[in-house]
């Protein structure tokens, strides 16, 4: 019966750290490739399926990288990416 009025159930929704870090990534990408696009768009530089094509590959060089590494039994969140040598922990995550 307690079970039915919600007393022993404590639901809380929580996303593990390969969620977020895969969200993070995807919305830095998208910035980066609808940028990129509506510049080369506004320039005229291309036409047609070059557009999105020289656009998704400068993104993929441009885009930072997150990774998750197991440090002393802790995941740990690293950004690297093409402007930086190594990659630097990321504090906010």
């Amino acid at each position: 019966m307690q079970a039915a009025n919600g007393q022993n159930f404590k639901t809380e929704i929580i996303m593990n750290k390969t969620a977020k870090v895969y969200l993070i990534q995807f919305f830095c990408f998208a910035i980066l490739f609808l940028t990129l696009r509506s510049i080369i768009v506004y320039f005229e530089w291309l036409s047609g399926y070059w557009i999105p094509i020289v656009s998704g590959v400068i993104t993929i060089f441009l885009a930072p990288q997150f990774k998750i590494f197991k440090i002393d039994g802790k995941e740990t969140v690293f950004v690297a990416w093409i402007f930086s040598k190594t990659g630097k922990p990321v504090r906010w995550l």
